[in-house]
């Protein structure tokens, strides 16, 4: 596929840590001190990027915009940034904390004991593919040398793996500082969540349902809520740090607030934390029409303005950026949701030579060179999805599909 050109709108800064990003029909004003945003209309943008060209002093400047913008210079002041705007940038990005790899999910097998309806991987007890501990060990080594510090043993179940625990005692002793296992909890020993607790490791898992009957059917396993309450609540017992995701689908979209309301009545959701269920992803089984919701969940915006995040997302992907999945088989992903984007094979091929392909064809894709949002006055602020456009059939380069916001329209 060939790569879109980079779309030339401005993005400069007016100020210490202020920032102005010119959009189709509106530019937007970005505070990095206050982590605000302030969307503006097209001539005051062009108005203060005027000015930060010229050679003025300060004070001038801002006379002028009280005496002829007197709307652009109320702006201004309520936003309480008089005091830097055009003054000299301070903000920066602390390169130094960001490593070439970032995150790294191992597939330890693609077998599964259960068979969930949505599984973006089609796992199930009848794959036997598990990969070999040596290849785990030596991916896990080179990630290390990447700088790489968090890891995520996942599946299929990965607990169906006789030796996971050689593989996580790897990645321990090489000094990861963020290990994760994501179970469906179904499996685990008293011996396993002892050792999870011994070596400080995170817990991921799914929630389907409230209740045995909603979500054994998004399983197809009978018992396994029951399992999987059982243990949950001996890692929260035991203090271990956890979360749990909830997918949305058509056999559950019912069932939402019976899930959060058992969440929060178990003590199992932070209090005060927000609820948030993730659309099935038309990946793998959930690619069936079958699971669809009847009712497309509705995204709103949500933004990230900050020093770091701002600078970097002008150079990179804000998502899959310095992400790598490595599959049991050994096929590397940029993500485990963007199956078909294979990168390579680590029973032939190194870290170090998939991480070159992934960031010359993947993570330095900005939403610049993505379709309407390269129009967004709010690109650097916003997260974005690129596996989920794959999954849509939108393409490589293709808009955020979640996102309604039309840069371009008057609306």
């Amino acid at each position: 596929m060939s790569v879109p050109t980079q779309n030339n709108r401005k993005a400069v800064s007016i100020g210490d840590h202020l920032f102005i990003v010119e959009g189709a029909r509106k530019w937007a004003l970005y505070d990095l001190l206050e982590e605000s945003l302030v969307s503006i209309d097209s001539a005051s943008g062009e108005l203060l990027f005027a000015l930060a060209q010229e050679d003025e002093n300060v004070e001038e400047k801002l006379v002028f915009l009280e005496n002829y913008a007197s709307s652009v210079f109320r702006l201004i002041r309520d936003n309480g940034i008089d005091g830097r705007l055009f003054h000299q940038d301070t903000s920066v990005m602390k390169t130094g904390t960001v490593p070439m790899l970032e995150f790294l999910w191992l597939e330890v097998t693609n077998q599964c004991n259960q068979k969930c309806i949505h599984c973006y991987g089609g796992f199930c007890p009848l794959l036997k593919v598990f990969m070999d501990v040596r290849i785990a060990q030596r991916t896990l080594k080179e990630a290390r040398q990447f700088g790489c510090e968090r890891v995520q043993f996942v599946g299929g179940e990965p607990f169906m793996h006789r030796q996971l625990w050689r593989m996580v005692e790897c990645a321990v002793t090489l000094g990861f500082s963020d290990i994760e296992i994501f179970t469906n909890l179904t499996l685990l020993k008293d011996k396993d969540i002892d050792r999870i607790k011994h070596y400080g490791i995170h817990v991921a898992t799914t929630l389907l349902g409230h209740c045995p009957e909603v979500h054994d059917a998004c399983t197809q396993i009978a018992g396994s809520f029951k399992r999987w309450y059982h243990n949950i609540k001996k890692i929260q017992g035991l203090g271990i740090d956890f979360r749990i995701g909830v997918i949305r689908m058509n056999q559950n979209e019912n069932d939402m607030g019976e899930i959060e309301a058992f969440l929060r009545r178990e003590g199992l959701l932070l209090e005060g934390g927000d609820f948030e269920p993730d659309d099935v992803r038309p990946v793998g089984r959930g690619c069936s029409n079958a699971i669809e919701p009847r009712i497309p969940m509705q995204y709103g915006f949500c933004f990230t303005v900050t020093p770091q995040f701002f600078h970097q997302a002008r150079m990179v992907n804000p998502c899959w950026r310095g992400e790598m999945a490595v599959t049991a088989e050994g096929d590397v992903f940029p993500c485990v949701f963007a199956r078909e984007q294979t990168v390579g094979n680590l029973k032939q091929g190194s870290v170090k030579s998939v991480v070159q392909v992934l960031e010359r064809q993947y993570w330095n894709i900005t939403l610049d060179y993505v379709e309407r949002c390269r129009d967004c006055e709010f690109r650097y602020a916003c997260m974005d999805c690129r596996a989920l456009s794959i999954n849509f059939g939108l393409g490589l380069y293709g808009q955020q599909p979640r996102c309604k916001y039309d840069p371009c329209s008057n609306e």
